[in-house]
């Protein structure tokens, strides 16, 4: 009786799991599908408008009033960077849009900025002539054979009634589906129409680009970067024998630089600065209100490096971050000044008198290999990725296979996890189905779990795709890419492939193969696997009828997109996240300074957005022609939105000179060959082969197409040979005095300024009460470039500075910690689109960059070097107006700290030259030598100011008595002792 009870009871359990599992099988079997009606598509169509018109209404009425968020770029950027003015009215920003023409915009923005608003433009203008077409052919022709082949049911119901089901070719067969052949056809040449004509106005473009000012007078234009070099030609001589292998003429007069081993010197910098960020954190909160500091002083975990310290202990955290500091920059002077001990790299970059010459050698040496080598034009020093280059080439090669297989195994085993969102969290009653206890839960708190359904599912997704970026961003540079610029091309191919395979191609078919394979194992288990059998399923049938169901979801899902692009303009988040962080929370300086910073574009992720809409419109094209107008009014406001964004909010970081269009180009060309696939199925599956037939040749022609592009372009938009009157003009004569080749491209550890932690100047006060450490330590003196020099006190000229925290320490006022204030120096500006947007000003390599002073402004006064103007005979030393050799900016008084010296780190003594926009060049000929003594020049300065009576032949000045000796201009500059 007992057994006989058992296993009844095992029976029913095994019954309830069938079924609970059936049940799960049967929700995963089409986790997307979702029921399509007409008021689903007019809730769509009126909650997608209404909401993006109410954040653009309440977007105009605040904008005027928060430049910060709406309009950085133009509080920030130079004369010829910053874009129009905007007056106050509520749709005055509509004008400059307007008015703002490519070539007005290609100066301030960049070539990057242009090619994303052509490429923009570009896909309204192929979406509007498509939608003509597609509205005005396929419309019809689809409605007209949908209601010649329609059924009624039993009840009386017509199967072609609805109106998305009509437009589309549920119910279409035979001789009407030459209209999706014909439509193919003209489809496919107003795409490669377009694609020619834009590639042919971005060639241009680049041609004109390469005889602007700013890049003739750049190093990276006329440098290669050669990689992978044999150990037995790594010095500067070895450069230079496999140059001399190219069939180029050979002059022997090229410049080159030897990589050199940095070791764990980049780690230890990376660390220096998140122990400052992270002491000024704990500052930031202990010293929120100085009058009243809490009584517990703030401790931390040490290091996990750090071995002086058991890990498990807790540590004063203000005091042991500041002795770490300390450490850190002990080690990394030390490594500084024996960096040119180290042995030399598989890396180096040659440098030579004109552009044309760099750039035949670079052309010359294109798919060819001397010595093993691969040499390319260089990049500019601030986008190379520097610890990829110490890799050698099979281990590029086998991270990039190893990348892209677990890349390739992401995007297709992603959709598990889609599929359980979709399936579960956009629902929770089928959480509920198979499991009873939670079921009791749900209907005990059932508007709880309602708020939690409305937004879990869409914040989780969310998260992930907001990750995605990331993740791809780590495997490309996992994999081996030496410049940002590759790598966030890559980043985009990846994105693009990943969005087309999982949210595209597995999105519709999930369920299609899904039934198919649960068939295939059914026939295998019954009569076995035969090609019948497998003829007998009809997949191709199977795969076209998902089609047509899932059509009438990316109607609303294009329709959504438009709230998207609004969203883009209000920055809400950015808006919400940093008031909010700001008046709950303890932001350091630092943070306050980095949030009225122009925010970088992110050009990867906007351009896969854009290619994917643009697939998902011609793939629908003849399936759903409504598709196409939808995509048209997507990219018509998104290129008014856009245009804005990159105007007045965005910058970009960094400037790879219209480097996107070629990815662009293909992928638009792989959207369109996919569209012909479509159509060929449909038209198979409808019609007859031999009419599917007809549209493949449209493959070849795609295909010949991208190769015809390739040669009458590609040539002329990379490599600039012929020379101009203007390049020999400007490097007659300059190359053997200024180019500083090893300082230019060396390894930015060598020379990357150490930060300063900052404090709000309201602390000062208790700020020695505070902090004990640094306090007596002496300046580092490097041997690798660096100057000495003592503190001075601001404002009075050889003076030595009396606050020991002054030069611990950055105080900064509350009313100064603004981006503006700090947009010329180089840990601030370097991460905000420092190297094109702010103007020459801009040191890519200095702790401070340079400033515009106010009037009246005396350099001896600091310790900070002036800045030159570029007339004859320049002294490194005042800004201000002395006889011929200086002018005063006509530029806005800073701040008054702005004008005081500027605390920095007492260890750091490296004072490097200023830099063009993208760390090339010194914008001055530092090489023409000042005759003057340095005494003689600093007695010039004071006396010309009126600051100092100067009696010759006394012995007694005020400050420093200078020595009598020529000032060396290169010493100065940081250059390296030889």
């Amino acid at each position: 009786m007992g057994t006989c009870l058992v296993d009844g009871v095992n029976h029913l359990f095994r019954r309830e799991m069938d079924q609970k599992l059936s049940l799960f099988l049967n929700m995963v079997q089409s986790p997307f599908r979702q029921e399509f009606s007409t008021d689903a598509f007019f809730a769509s169509l009126g909650s997608s408008l209404g909401i993006s018109a109410a954040i653009l209404l309440a977007w105009c009425l605040v904008r005027p009033y928060n430049s910060v968020v709406y309009a950085p770029k133009l509080r920030n950027a130079d004369e010829k960077h910053a874009p129009p003015r905007i007056e106050k009215g509520y749709l005055a920003w509509l004008t400059p849009l307007l008015k703002c023409h490519e070539a007005d915009l290609l100066p301030k923005l960049g070539l990057d900025a242009i090619v994303f608003l052509r490429f923009l433009r570009m896909c309204r203008n192929i979406f509007f002539v498509l939608a003509i077409l597609g509205c005005a052919v396929m419309i019809p022709v689809n409605v007209s054979c949908n209601l010649k082949n329609s059924w009624t049911d039993v009840n009386g119901t017509s199967s072609s009634r609805k109106w998305f089901v009509l437009m589309s070719p549920n119910y279409t067969w035979g001789n009407c589906m030459w209209a999706h052949v014909i439509v193919a056809w003209v489809f496919n040449f107003i795409i490669m129409y377009f694609l020619y004509t834009n590639y042919a106005a971005i060639t241009t473009m680049r041609k004109n680009f390469f005889e602007t000012p700013e890049y003739q007078a750049s190093l990276h234009s006329r440098t290669l970067m050669i990689t992978d070099i044999p150990s037995s030609y790594r010095s500067d001589d070895g450069l230079g024998k496999i140059i001399g292998t190219l069939s180029v003429p050979h002059h022997g007069d090229e410049r080159c630089a030897i990589g050199r081993n940095v070791k764990d010197l980049p780690g230890l910098i990376d660390e220096h600065g998140k122990a400052v960020r992270k002491l000024e954190g704990f500052l930031a909160k202990y010293l929120k209100n100085p009058d009243n500091l809490p009584a517990r002083r703030p401790v931390c975990k040490p290091h996990k490096n750090d071995k002086s310290v058991p890990q498990d202990s807790d540590v004063d955290a203000i005091e042991y971050l500041g002795q770490r500091i300390k450490d850190l920059e002990k080690h990394i002077y030390a490594i500084r000044d024996t960096i040119d001990k180290r042995d030399a790299l598989q890396y180096g970059f040659v440098s030579f008198p004109t552009i044309s010459r760099a750039h035949i050698a670079a052309k010359a040496s294109r798919g060819k290999h001397p010595k093993g080598t691969t040499i390319k034009l260089a990049p500019r020093p601030n986008d190379i990725i520097w610890d990829n280059l110490t890799r050698s080439k099979s281990a590029r090669r086998g991270n990039k296979m190893i990348g892209n297989f677990l890349f390739v195994m992401l995007s297709i085993l992603f959709v598990i996890p889609n599929a359980l969102i979709a399936v579960f969290l956009s629902n929770l009653h089928n959480i509920a189905a198979i499991w009873f206890e939670f079921s009791v839960y749900l209907n005990q708190h059932y508007k709880a779990f309602a708020i939690v359904q409305g937004f879990l599912a869409p914040t989780i997704t969310s998260i992930i795709y907001l990750l995605l970026p990331i993740v791809m961003r780590r495997i490309s540079a996992w994999q081996g890419d030496v410049t940002k610029a590759s790598r966030e091309r890559h980043v985009t191919s990846k994105l693009y492939f990943f969005f087309v395979v999982n949210n595209l191609i597995l999105f519709t078919l999930f369920g299609t193969l899904w039934t198919t394979i649960q068939t295939l194992v059914t026939i295998s288990d019954t009569a076995g696997l035969t090609w019948d059998a497998v003829k007998s399923i009809g997949i191709a049938t199977k795969i076209a009828i998902a089609m047509f169901d899932v059509s009438t979801f990316w109607i609303t899902y294009l329709l959504q997109r438009n709230l998207g692009a609004i969203l883009d303009i209000a920055q809400l988040v950015s808006l919400v996240s940093k008031s909010l962080y700001r008046r709950f929370a303890s932001p350091t300086p630092r943070q306050m300074i980095e949030w009225t910073a122009p925010p970088t574009f992110e050009y990867a992720t906007y351009y896969n957005y854009f290619l994917f809409y643009a697939t998902i419109g011609l793939v629908f094209s003849t399936i759903q022609p409504i598709v196409l107008p939808i995509a048209f009014i997507y990219f018509l406001v998104d290129s008014f939105l856009k245009k804005y964004c990159l105007m007045y909010i965005f910058v970009t970081k960094i400037e790879s000179d219209g480097s996107f269009w070629r990815l662009l180009f293909n992928r638009f060309l792989f959207a369109t060959g996919f569209f012909n696939i479509v159509v060929a199925l449909v038209v198979w599956v409808r019609y007859t082969s031999q009419a599917a037939f007809c549209v493949l040749p449209l493959i070849a022609f795609l295909i010949g197409f991208k190769f015809y592009c390739r040669r009458v372009f590609d040539v002329q938009i990379r490599y600039h040979t012929k020379g101009t009157d203007r390049e020999s003009m400007i490097s007659a004569g300059k190359f053997t005095r200024k180019d500083k080749l090893d300082k230019r491209y060396g390894h930015p550890a060598l020379w990357r300024p150490l930060i300063t932690p900052m404090v709000d100047a309201k602390a000062k006060h208790v700020l020695s009460q505070v902090y004990y450490g640094r306090i007596n330590s002496e300046q580092h003196k490097s041997t690798y470039g660096d100057v000495g020099l003592s503190l001075m006190q601001p404002g009075q000229a050889g003076r030595r500075q009396q606050d020991p925290l002054a030069h611990q320490f950055e105080m900064v006022d509350e009313a100064d910690m603004d981006f503006q204030n700090f947009k010329h120096r180089a840990e601030f500006a370097s991460e905000h689109g420092g190297s094109n947007a702010y103007g020459p000003n801009f040191d890519a390599y200095s702790d401070a960059g340079t400033f515009t002073p106010p009037p009246g402004f005396q350099s001896p006064a600091s310790s900070r070097p002036g800045t030159p103007t570029g007339r004859p005979n320049p002294s490194p030393l005042s800004l201000s107006m002395i006889g011929s050799d200086y002018q005063q900016v006509p530029n806005p008084a800073p701040p008054s700290f702005r004008a005081q010296k500027r605390s920095e780190s007492p260890y750091l003594g490296d004072r490097v030259s200023m830099m063009s926009p993208d760390g090339g060049e010194s914008a001055v000929d530092w090489s023409i030598h000042d005759g003057r003594s340095e005494t003689g020049s600093v007695t010039h300065l004071l006396k010309d100011q009126g600051h100092h009576h100067y009696v010759p032949g006394s012995s007694s000045r005020r400050g420093p008595q200078y020595p009598q000796q020529p000032y060396d201009h290169e010493e100065y500059r940081g250059a390296p002792r030889r």
